[in-house]
This record gives structure tokens, sequence and C-alpha cells, in this order.
């Protein structure tokens, strides 16, 4: 009879420990969930936490750096330059990958290549040297500045600050990186003729805007995806091609060239876009050219830009 009373007791102890167990489990995720949110809230609305979160980002595409860059990451002393050019040490690039066009043709023509000696500034890291020569070669050869080919398009900076947001947001891309893209992307458009917007579509689409992506060794490599073993002779005019094409402004210059080629060639953008990504018609692009065309859109609409075309 004393077994019945003591089983009936060790029962109410066990499911009271259940009922407390489970409210203390229910308990810690509904603060676990609160400190998700809250922290969510903080990295999207705080700069300091955004900016350690796009630190994290950078370090991670550092982490995934082909192993041929691998040791020139060790020997850049000039610092990451966002997660873009992290883990690039490059070399002075000898004149322009893509010449200035005429009319609507792209031309072949020297370019004086800029010295380190020329670009140094106190406290400026080489790596943003050589960038800045990239991006300013043809701004430099008709005496005016990068802001200067971007505002004669009729992007005002408020309309490039939001175009730099927006892909910093969409892509996790430093500030510094994405405004690098747009100013590359409009100095190249104003030398091929080509829409800026065109161009930083497709690398969204292409690599959302990660200079690592593919790997296959002569395959679609870079920003723009531009396959070496086609194009190998567009990088070499810069220098070594398996390098440079990591290079967000070189890969930017030659895939943007192969751009405009389709473009004339086919007649119409929608066209050029289906001979970029190697596709025969509409039927078998898999969507490609909408994307590009859809993301265009969105560029046009995050910057307040009125499409050309």
């Amino acid at each position: 009879m004393t077994l019945r009373p003591a089983w009936g007791v060790a029962q109410q102890l066990a499911s009271g420990l259940y009922r407390n167990l489970a409210e203390f489990v229910r308990t810690c995720a509904a603060y676990l969930g609160i400190t998700v949110l809250v922290a969510g809230t903080m990295v999207l609305t705080m700069p300091t936490l955004r900016d350690q979160a796009l630190q994290i980002h950078s370090a991670l595409l550092v982490a995934l750096v082909p192993d041929a860059l691998l040791p020139q990451l060790v020997t850049n002393t000039g610092g990451p330059v966002g997660p873009i050019v992290a883990a690039i040490d490059l070399e002075p690039l000898r004149g322009e990958a893509l010449p200035p066009t005429t009319g609507a043709n792209p031309s072949a023509s020297a370019q004086r290549p800029v010295s380190r000696a020329e670009l140094a500034q106190p406290g400026q890291a080489p790596v943003q040297q050589e960038l800045a020569a990239a991006a300013e070669a043809s701004a430099v050869s008709r005496g005016s500045s990068v802001q200067e080919v971007v505002q004669r398009q009729g992007l005002a900076q408020k309309q490039q600050d939001a175009l730099i947001q927006y892909l910093s947001r969409k892509y996790l891309v430093a500030n510094e990186a994405a405004k690098m893209f747009v100013e590359t992307a409009y100095v190249v458009g104003d030398e091929l003729k080509v829409d800026p917007l065109l161009i930083l579509a497709i690398i969204a689409t292409e690599s959302r805007f990660n200079p690592y992506a593919g790997g296959q060794v002569g395959g679609p490599t870079g920003l723009m995806q531009v396959m070496i073993s086609v194009h190998r002779d567009k990088f070499t005019k810069l220098g070594r091609a398996e390098s440079l094409a990591f290079n967000p402004v070189a890969n930017i210059r030659v895939g943007a060239f192969i751009l405009a080629d389709c473009i004339r060639r086919r007649g119409a953008v929608a066209e050029g876009l289906l001979c970029y990504c190697g596709a025969s018609g509409p039927t078998t692009d898999g969507g490609y050219t909408e994307k590009v065309l859809s993301e265009r859109r969105r560029l046009a609409l995050a910057g307040s830009i009125a499409l050309k075309d």
C-alpha cells in the first residue's frame, strides 16, 4: 500500500520538473529570438556594426582567394581596400585594356601608363593608387577627372551615392569598393558608348560583385565572368592574363569591350546580351537577358536614373 503513494509522488515530481524545464526552454527561445532580432536591427541601422559585418565578409572573400594569389596577400603592405582588392597586389597596368572609342566601334590606341610616383599621395595605399590609375586612365588622357566623366554622363552626386548604397546593401560590398565599381563602369561606358548601368547589371548577374567568382582554369573568371581561354589577348594588353583576370578594373574593361562588340554586331542590347552569354536565342539563355535587364531597371530606380533605352 505504501508503494502507490510513493509512485504518485514520483510522477508528480517528474511532471513538475518537465513543466519547469519546458517553460525554461520556451523562455530561452523567446529571449534568443528577441536578441537575434535586436542584433539584426542594430547591424542594419548602426554604421559601426555594419562596417564590422562588412569586414567579416571581406575576410571571408580573402579566405576564398585562389591559391595562386595567396603569396601576394602576404607582400601587400598597402592593406585591404574593401573586400574587392584585399588579396591583390596589383602591378602597374600597361596602358589601357580598352582604349577610347571612335564613334560606336572600339578601336586600338596607345595610352601612356601612369607611374606610382605620379599618383603617390600621403596616406594612400599602393593598391588604391594603382586602382585609381586604372580607373582614371582614359579620363586623364582627356584632361578630365573620373568625377567629371561621371557627371558628364548626367549622374549627379546624390544619384551616385544612392547607387553606391544600393550595391553596398544588396551585395554586401564595402562602400569604397562599390564606389570604384560605379566609377569604373561609367568611365568604361563613356569610352565604349555602353550604358554603365548595363555593365553593373551584368556584374550583379554574373558574379554578385565577387571578383574571385569562377575558378576553373581558362573558364569564366572575375566580375564579368570573362572566358580567359577565349579572351586572353585582351588581358595580355594589360599584363599577365591569369592575375589580371581577378583585377576588378581590368575585368570590367575587358568584359565591357566584349559586351560593346556584341551589341554592335547584333544591333540591339537584348541581342547583344544573348551574344555575351553565348546563347543562340531567347529560348536558350535560361532567362539571362531578362535577369540583366531587370537588374538594370532596379539600379536605375535605386539611383533615380533615367534609362537611356
